[in-house]
């Protein structure tokens, strides 16, 4: 797995994304937990472990957690709940042998958070495959959905645009469609594409909004979004031989991070979450 996440934008995240999380999901999880006796839940790209601080405390137990991620520092620096017991961490990439490694976990679970839109098609269809065959549930989190919308505050929905903010999207959303390590990454189409393929494998498939709306208490995390958002437009136009545009992905940035310091401001960017449970059978 090729994409490296930093701590700080991990730490910054997590509560964002705690907020986010439509309530339904969880329900519908723990009633399949309770039906079919499951208690071994696999973390995919666990990073810090900010998917077993969410979930852990809502499940019942006794849970045994793996989780797993490329990253050795990340995996060993978070500190998890009583009720996720000793999880087992695993230090390795995603991106081959992925059916090899759910299976060797037994896992009746399957989670990932913010991962779905980084991977490939084929990697998305070996997961379902992998887990039709022991009916498997999965709950995918926190997948961009490739809207981005600023807004004149937080509590007011109306349409505050930059004349380059619909530009600097569309690169944002065609960088995330390059090679992150899995081969051509599905960005913002990954939870259709998911959802597509566990429907066809059988499986009761949700996809649920878990939006982030942030707003000037969130300006930490919306100027380390600026900068990513400038960073992969500038990156992408330049590989597409458009170096003219790198100025105007610039100066964008710099007006909205004014934007940000005005302190009077709304940021909508869309993710959707997936839950995928076995079928009748």
């Amino acid at each position: 797995m090729n994409e490296v996440f930093d701590g700080d934008w991990l730490e910054s995240r997590e509560p964002v994304d705690e907020r986010s999380r439509p309530p339904v999901a969880l329900t519908m999880i723990k009633q399949a937990w309770q039906q079919n006796g499951w208690s071994r839940i696999l973390d995919l790209g666990a990073g810090t472990g900010a998917n077993v601080r969410y979930l852990s405390p809502l499940l019942p137990i006794p849970q045994k957690w793996t989780l797993i991620d490329h990253d050795e520092q990340l995996l060993t620096s978070g500190a998890l709940p009583e009720t996720a017991g000793v999880a087992t961490k695993i230090v390795r990439n995603l991106n081959s042998g992925i059916s090899k490694q759910i299976e060797s976990t037994h896992a009746d679970l399957v989670t990932a958070s913010a991962l779905l839109d980084l991977v490939s098609e084929s990697w998305v269809n070996e997961v379902v495959d992998t887990c039709r065959a022991k009916r498997r549930g999965v709950y995918f989190s926190l997948t961009y959905d490739g809207s981005i919308q600023w807004h004149a505050a937080v509590n007011n929905m109306q349409l505050a645009d930059d004349p380059d903010d619909a530009a600097v999207r569309q690169a944002v959303n065609a960088h995330q469609r390059r090679d992150k390590g899995f081969g051509p990454a599905l960005g913002p189409m990954a939870n259709l594409k998911a959802e597509a393929a566990f429907r066809a494998a059988g499986y009761q498939v949700w996809l649920l909004q878990s939006r982030w709306r942030l707003g000037p208490a969130d300006s930490k995390l919306v100027n380390m979004l600026i900068r990513g958002w400038e960073a992969a437009a500038v990156e992408h136009s330049e590989s597409e031989l458009r170096d003219g545009e790198r100025d105007r992905f610039h100066l964008w940035a710099e007006r909205r991070r004014e934007t940000v310091a005005q302190r009077e401001f709304g940021l909508t960017v869309g993710h959707l979450d997936l839950v995928a449970l076995p079928g009748p059978g």
